[in-house]
C-alpha cells in the first residue's frame, strides 16, 4: 500500500472513532454522555511517584494528574476573554484491549476536574466536571510498536464565575484531542487541544435560553502525577 493511502485510512479510522462516541447529549440530569461508562470499582488510584514508560500499554488505573489550560471565550456584546487555568484532572483508564502498544485500545472516563483561573473583568473562574454527563473517550491503537498514538475525550464541564453569579455548561462535547501521545498517560505533554468551533455555553439557571458565551479555543498541557496530598489539597480548595 502507498503511504498516502495508509495515512488516509488512519485518519478515517480516527474520525470514525471520534464521531461514534461524540453524539450531542442534553447536558442535564440523567444524561448518559458521549461514550461508555467505565467500571472503576476494581481500578487502583494512582498518585506520584509512578513510572511511565513510552510505547507501553499499562494496566488500568485511575490517574491523578496536574493540568493547565489556556481558554479563549467570546461573549456577545462583551468581546473576547482569554483565561489561563491550573489544577488537576482525574482519568479512569480501563484495562487495555491488549498489552501491546501497537494494537491496544484504551477506553477512558474523565472522572474529576478542578481548574482555577482569573479574569480582570469576570473575576475568578472555576472549571469542574459536569457530573450529569459521562465524559468518555479512548486512546487508539498506534499500529506499530514505536509510533505515536491518538487520543480524545468528549468532555462535559461547567465554568463557574462566582462574582457574576453565573455557571455555564456545554451541551455539545468539548473534544480534548492529542494526536501524538507516546505514553499512557501522556505526562508532561503540552500538545493537547480541543476540537471546537464557537462551542456554545449555556447558563445553568436558564438552560433553555440562548448561549451566554462561546468557547472558541482551548489548549492544554498534561503534567505529571500528583501526590495524594497535592490532589487532596486541590480537591478541598
Amino acid at each position: 500500500m502507498t503511504q498516502p493511502y495508509d495515512m488516509g485510512k488512519q485518519l478515517g479510522d480516527f474520525l470514525r472513532g471520534v464521531l461514534s462516541q461524540a453524539a450531542p447529549g442534553p447536558g442535564g440530569p440523567g444524561s448518559s454522555g458521549w461514550g461508555r461508562r467505565i467500571d472503576v470499582s476494581k481500578l487502583p488510584s494512582l498518585y506520584a511517584p509512578q513510572e511511565v514508560r513510552r510505547f507501553t500499554a499499562p494496566p488500568g488505573g485511575i490517574d491523578n494528574l496536574a493540568l493547565s489550560s489556556h481558554d479563549v471565550f467570546w461573549m456577545p456584546d462583551r468581546g473576547e476573554f482569554q483565561v489561563d487555568f491550573d489544577g488537576y484532572f482525574q482519568v479512569a483508564r480501563d484495562n487495555p484491549t491488549t498489552r501491546e502498544w501497537a494494537t491496544a485500545d484504551v477506553y477512558v472516563n474523565l472522572t474529576d476536574l478542578r481548574l482555577k483561573g482569573h479574569d480582570d473583568t469576570l473575576g475568578p473562574i472555576n472549571v469542574r466536571i459536569n457530573s450529569d454527563v459521562v465524559s468518555a473517550g479512548q486512546t487508539f491503537a498506534a499500529g506499530t510498536p514505536e509510533e505515536a498514538s491518538k487520543c480524545r475525550i468528549a468532555t462535559s464541564v461547567t465554568f463557574e464565575a462566582p462574582d457574576t453569579g453565573v455557571t455555564l455548561f456545554n451541551r455539545e462535547p468539548v473534544l480534548l484531542m492529542n494526536d501524538a501521545i507516546e505514553s499512557i498517560p501522556p505526562v508532561e505533554d503540552p500538545n493537547g487541544k480541543a476540537f471546537i468551533y464557537r462551542l456554545p455555553l449555556y447558563d445553568r439557571a436558564q438552560p433553555d435560553g440562548p448561549p451566554m458565551a462561546y468557547l472558541t479555543e482551548l489548549r492544554y498541557t498534561v503534567g505529571n502525577y500528583l501526590t495524594f496530598d497535592q490532589a487532596e489539597e486541590i480537591r478541598a480548595g
